[in-house]
């Protein structure tokens, strides 16, 4: 399964939000079981950790702890990243990440960034891990989200690559558009292609 967590802003349906939509039809394509929360996010403005984890936790991730695949985008990759922490993912993708409130009361108040991140624990419990960065990001400096990806230890890879299905990619990888901003339109054909991709290398990793 892949769950998909929105970023905050707004309720009801996702679909026509950002890249939600397409990614969701582009995976479903590809054979994927995809979970979007319907109705949107409880409390989808300050997207609080307290609320939305649990959420995501159980009624966007297969119960019983089935290893799933979690993309979170902007505040949605903040509670993928608090999600990883405590337990295993098949795969965690991170769009638009950052790792403090960026000085914004309303961030500072959602409560993710209230104590220290366990990278080590985050990059440990996760088969693959890939991150997408804008360089023109608009409301995540490019500068934090590189400091995301380093913290996670993730290999930089060819964005351009990322968008072909027969480029080999890092497990644990970094991507990042030169013309990019904040991920608010489709399509985006490294998603599909890197989850597959990260799949396949997890797979492989568990063989050897």
């Amino acid at each position: 399964a892949v769950a998909l967590v929105p970023g905050n802003g707004g309720g009801g349906d996702i679909r026509g939000s950002n890249f939600y939509g397409w990614a969701e039809a582009d995976l479903v394509r590809r054979g994927f079981d995809v979970r979007l929360p319907e109705g949107g996010m409880p409390d989808p403005y300050e997207a609080q950790e307290a609320v939305w984890v649990p959420f995501i936790r159980k009624r966007l991730l297969p119960a019983g702890g089935v290893p799933a695949i979690l993309i979170g985008h902007s505040s949605g990759a903040a509670a993928a990243l608090r999600v990883a922490e405590a337990q295993k993912l098949a795969g965690l993708v991170l769009v638009a990440a950052y790792d403090d409130d960026l000085g914004d009361a309303l961030e500072a108040a959602s409560g993710y960034f209230s104590r220290p991140w366990d990278w080590a624990r985050i990059r440990q419990n996760c088969g693959f891990i890939a991150q997408f960065s804008g360089r023109r990001d608009s409301l995540v400096p490019v500068s934090v989200q590189r400091r995301v990806a380093s913290s996670l230890c993730l290999e930089p890879a060819d964005w351009n690559a990322a968008a072909t299905d027969g480029t080999p990619l890092p497990r644990f990888a970094y991507f990042e558009d030169a013309e990019g901003d904040h991920f608010f339109e489709p399509p985006f054909p490294q998603l599909s292609v890197v989850i597959e991709q990260g799949l396949s290398s997890a797979s492989g990793a568990e063989e050897t």
